[in-house]
């Protein structure tokens, strides 16, 4: 396909087409008029209607058209056109170049000049003809315009109302009308990447500074000020060396320019400082601008503030080492830390010491004030732990309410204890907060390397149950396993941390021990006792991981799991006919406590379908202290639900018989001690003599517990006992056991425990 350049029309080109002088002058005039008005600047479209206008007045009969190809759906609009009817420009809008679609759709396809004498035979107006007929155009004469790098960007044409071909005049109107209608869409295109890269050098967030060939300001943009605080006035003219910031060498720069020099493009990371003396990092680009023989003239620079971006990096790499409520290092530090030290100390011969430091109480802090009191507190807390250990010494928060403290380099044991005493000191001390002062403790565990352990983890562990040796000492002290620890520490910390999955593993199951008329042997019903199967201890006993259970919260959750059990074996024990035997299940302090216990007996009961006058709960006297007008209101409303209640070895607490009369109780349960004693002891039979009377005169039910000998079956029986329970008549069994032993039970004569 050959392309067409048309050239721009001389005074000599003109002639030696032989043109007329009146075509001569109406070309020269033509020329003249669009030339000036695009050196004044006219807007574009205005000069090229004119054109249009001018180039009609030149040929009769005749009007002229301007269409543009769109670079991005590749089809021909209507730029101008003043004396064509809007309804034929219309329908010539979004004309896709083709052979067949008329002369200008050719020109363009073609890319070389197209004319049509007869519009209405010619099988290249095939796609247009019914424009050519509704309008009378008769012939159509069409050229290219082209535009940078000699590109096709358009049409200029002159479509006639008469049949005819075009003269050596109309080819050369045609000709300048194209090339002049290039020039002032270049113009207009130049004009607005002009005006589109100024506002861009105004508006753009990066910052921008041009320099000349000896590398002198020319030009900043608003950017730049705001990112250095220099204003036009106080650079243009001044090496950009005006913003070093002395972190790079001479190589740095020397790098810089070889490379830019060599590509004409450099970026990297740079270092600059502002107007007011702070260095900040930026990403830089510089370009170098170049004129037609190569020589660079200019340079460009736009570099980004990487102010921020750095300080959120270093945020992410400390938040990933230390603690974002205390910042203080987390555990992943103190063990590298540890480690690094223990190594060194196993050479120099010296002590690291492990300091578990546990706040006490921070649960009463979090549920009364609130956790944002909490927080305050735990920062407070760090601040002074920081204050109480050296430089060379580490202090870390392990998480909650545990803090960890790794000193170093101690020539004896007893420097551990002063730090421990000093921190139980000073962080005794009230805290003055928003909330108001606020006092608390904290307990803490010490282990010595290399006494307790060769690497950080065995020190934790020792440190961590030292803790809580703490804490059952009364809690702010410190206690330290210096030299050993016992193995029922060690299985203490087993207890706690296995207490957790106990529930998911299946760990627990209820054993049932029958509790009986002491008169005529009936089975009354039976009390669920609490086992658990540990993966590692084995069997468990109640009286060690019930307390720990308490302490450390698990026990709400373990005693729902009892109460759903023991409500779902009861009613079992209906559905096998062993009649409405009753299912007794202990209950924790912390139960009532917590504020869910009436809904989770609901829920037990429903889900198990049991009776609620077949569920008996017992609550021990400690249950008693503290807000015993609340626990009141707890009792009376699980009463009436039909439910008993029982007060379980009686006795051994509290004991206050103005609290007894307000407890809306069934039933008082004689502590196994009293009971085991009796027979030699004359104060403890006189005791239990007593609870009997007491509880016949208030109208309670009385069960003895602990009856594991014929003399003790008999002294009750003769104070007047009316029920009880004790390995003398069964120990606690498995429930399928239980719900045999008790079938069998049924069918034998009342006078089985009988004298």
């Amino acid at each position: 396909m050959t392309q067409h350049v048309p050239n721009t029309c001389t005074d000599s080109a003109i002639n030696d087409i032989q043109l007329s002088m009146q075509e001569q002058n109406g070309i020269l005039s033509l020329q003249q008029t669009l030339l000036a008005a695009v050196a004044r600047g006219d807007a574009a479209h205005e000069v090229i209607d004119r054109l249009c206008l001018l180039e009609e007045q030149l040929v009769p009969n005749a009007v002229a058209s301007v269409m543009t190809l769109n670079a991005d759906t590749q089809a021909l609009n209507v730029l101008a056109a003043p004396s064509i009817p809007v309804e034929a420009r219309d329908q010539l809008q979004n004309l896709r170049p083709g052979p067949e679609a008329g002369s200008c759709g050719n020109a363009v396809f073609r890319e070389e000049p197209v004319f049509v004498s007869n519009t209405h035979t010619d099988a290249r107006w095939k796609e247009l003809r019914s424009v050519a007929e509704d309008f009378n155009i008769c012939a159509c004469w069409s050229m290219p315009i082209l535009g940078a790098r000699g590109k096709v960007i358009g049409s200029f044409a002159l479509s006639s109302f008469e049949h005819r071909s075009p003269t050596a005049f109309h080819r050369k109107l045609l000709e300048i009308g194209a090339h002049l209608v290039g020039i002032v869409l270049e113009r207009k295109a130049k004009d607005t990447q002009l005006r589109l890269a100024a506002r861009l050098f105004e508006t753009s967030e990066e910052g921008m500074v041009i320099t000349d060939a000896e590398n002198r300001i020319q030009a900043v943009n608003p950017a730049f000020t705001r990112a250095t605080g220099y204003l036009p006035d106080e650079c243009i003219g001044k090496r950009p060396s005006m913003l070093s910031s002395g972190r790079h060498d001479k190589a740095f720069y020397v790098a810089l320019w070889e490379k830019l020099q060599r590509t004409g493009h450099w970026q990297g990371e740079i270092w600059n400082r502002r107007k007011n003396g702070e260095i900040y990092p930026e990403w830089l680009v510089i370009s170098a601008i170049r004129d037609h023989s190569g020589e660079i003239v200019q340079h460009v620079g736009i570099f980004s503030d990487l102010t921020e971006q750095h300080a959120s990096q270093n945020r992410i790499r400390f938040l990933a080492t230390h603690d974002s409520l205390t910042e203080l290092p987390n555990r992943m530090v103190l063990e590298e830390r540890c480690g690094q030290i223990i190594t060194w100390a196993r050479k120099a011969n010296h002590r690291v010491a492990l300091l578990f430091v546990d706040v006490d109480n921070l649960k009463l802090v979090n549920d009364s004030l609130g956790h944002a009191a909490g927080d305050v507190l735990l920062q407070s807390v760090a601040q002074r732990l920081r204050h109480c250990v050296g430089d060379k010494d580490l202090v870390c928060r392990q998480g909650g309410d545990e803090f960890i403290v790794l000193l170093d380099e101690l020539p004896a044991f007893e420097i551990a204890a002063t730090v421990a005493q000093r921190i139980n000191e000073r962080l005794g001390a009230p805290y003055h907060t928003d909330s108001g002062e606020l006092v608390t403790s904290v307990s803490i565990g010490i282990s010595v390397f290399p006494d307790d352990g060769e690497d950080f983890n065995a020190l934790l562990r020792k440190a961590d149950a030292a803790m809580y040796q703490a804490k059952e000492a009364g809690r702010n002290t410190f206690r330290s396993h210096h030299l050993d620890v016992s193995t029922d520490v060690l299985n203490d910390l087993v207890i706690r941390n296995g207490l957790r999955p106990a529930l998911e593993r299946n760990e627990f199951s209820l054993h049932y021990q029958p509790i009986l008329a002491l008169d005529s042997g009936a089975l009354i019903g039976a009390e669920a006792l609490l086992r658990w199967q540990h993966p590692t201890l084995g069997n468990v006993p109640p009286d060690r991981f019930i307390p720990v259970a308490e302490l450390t919260g698990h026990i709400v959750g373990i005693g729902e799991w009892v109460l759903g059990e023991a409500c779902r074996e009861a009613a079992n024990w209906s559905r096998r006919g062993l009649g409405e035997l009753t299912v007794s299940v202990n209950l924790s302090p912390l139960q009532f406590r917590h504020g869910t216990l009436e809904a989770h007996v609901s829920a037990a009961l429903a889900e198990a379908g049991l009776s609620a006058r077949s569920l008996e709960l017992e609550i021990t006297e400690s249950t008693l202290i503290g807000d015993t007008a609340t626990l009141v209101g707890q009792l009376a409303n699980l009463k009436a639900q039909g439910i008993r209640l029982a007060i379980d070895d009686f006795g051994t607490g509290y004991s206050c018989l103005a609290y007894l009369r307000r407890l809306p109780v069934d039933r008082l349960k004689i502590d196994r001690s009293f009971v085991a004693d009796m027979s030699q002891d004359a104060d403890d039979a006189s005791i239990v003599r007593a609870i009997i009377q007491m509880a016949a005169g208030l109208g309670l039910r009385m069960t003895a517990e602990g009856v594991e000998e014929a003399h003790h079956h008999d002294a009750l029986k003769a104070l007047g006992c009316t029920e009880v329970q004790g390995y003398y008549y069964a120990r606690p069994m498995p429930a399928d056991a239980f719900a045999c032993w008790a079938a069998d039970r049924i069918g034998q004569p009342s006078a089985a425990i009988s004298d």
